[in-house]
């Protein structure tokens, strides 16, 4: 079932999102993982969370995966926080999640989307019709720095 965030959702989010990113290949040193688990249980993350448009993957009272979106510039919107649990992984979750914060962008009126992708993510988002911008950085925690590629659409 997909549902709208609430605010009691965020321990929940913050353990999936942790799980999730601690599950990615070797694109991400020991050292990454930890600053991000560190990062999504901050207050600052879930305000970030809570002022997107996330909906959650939800089975039998679990939360299994996440994506949202937020306005980018007019007419794009951005898609973000894009997350399945590895105990849901490969089973076509996180393309319906992304799919969806589409769809309620288009109906926003955006035509044209962007993502940061994790490394491992980039065949996902290809697969949705992504293609490569430009290469960066997400800065986190006490100065680490994980590399990202940034992707549009449309």
């Amino acid at each position: 079932m997909l549902r709208p965030i609430t605010p009691a959702d965020l321990p929940a989010v913050a353990a999936l999102h942790d799980a999730a990113f601690r599950a990615l290949g070797a694109a991400y040193t020991a050292a990454q993982k930890e600053a991000h688990a560190a990062f999504v249980r901050t207050a600052d993350y879930a305000a970030d969370v809570l002022r997107s448009d996330v909906w959650v993957a939800e089975r039998d009272g679990r939360l299994l995966g996440s994506a949202g979106w937020i306005p980018a510039e007019p007419g794009q919107g951005r898609i973000r926080k894009v997350f399945v649990h590895p105990d849901a992984a490969r089973q076509g979750l996180g393309t319906r999640l992304v799919l969806a914060a589409e769809d309620r962008a288009r109906a926003a009126g955006c035509t044209r989307f962007m993502l940061r992708a994790y490394l491992d993510a980039v065949p996902l988002y290809e697969k949705l019709g992504y293609v490569a911008d430009r290469p960066g950085e997400m800065e986190m925690l006490g100065g680490a720095a994980m590399p990202v590629l940034f992707m549009r659409k449309g």
